[in-house]
């Protein structure tokens, strides 16, 4: 069976290789990218399985690309899963239908978990 593919959007160098990290010791291929203009190409070349989105970002922001990815047809299954240091987004989050929402710092097991629960189409 092929690995699930996850697509990163994290501008922060140091939280990217983590989540990389994290996600490739579960057996998912990764594919970091740090500004939404990349993420776009990404997103282009190849269909994810699971979106890991960050908010906050130096070129735009996170609620923004989310709804894009809502209302491309191609794009609106794909699982969204936020990561982001402001706790207080997660109600707003939700509500626009992301499939999970984790909160920096966040503990390893709690990432994972979000991440699987997503991939099999559990909000958590």
């Amino acid at each position: 069976m092929e690995a699930k593919k996850i697509l990163v959007l994290e501008d922060d160098e140091s939280v990217a290789q983590l989540l990389k990290f994290y996600l490739e010791e579960e057996g998912y291929t990764v594919k970091i990218t740090q500004d939404i203009k990349s993420f776009r190409m990404s997103l282009e070349e190849e269909t994810p399985d699971l979106i890991s989105l960050d908010i906050l970002l130096p070129d735009g922001d996170g609620f923004k690309v989310f709804e894009e990815l809502k209302q491309n047809d191609r794009t609106k299954s794909i699982p969204v899963v936020f990561v982001t240091v402001r706790e207080a987004d997660k109600e707003k989050g939700i509500k626009m239908g992301a499939q999970g929402f984790i909160a920096k710092p966040f503990a390893e097991d709690e990432f994972k978990d979000t991440i699987s629960q997503a991939l099999r189409g559990k909000p958590k």
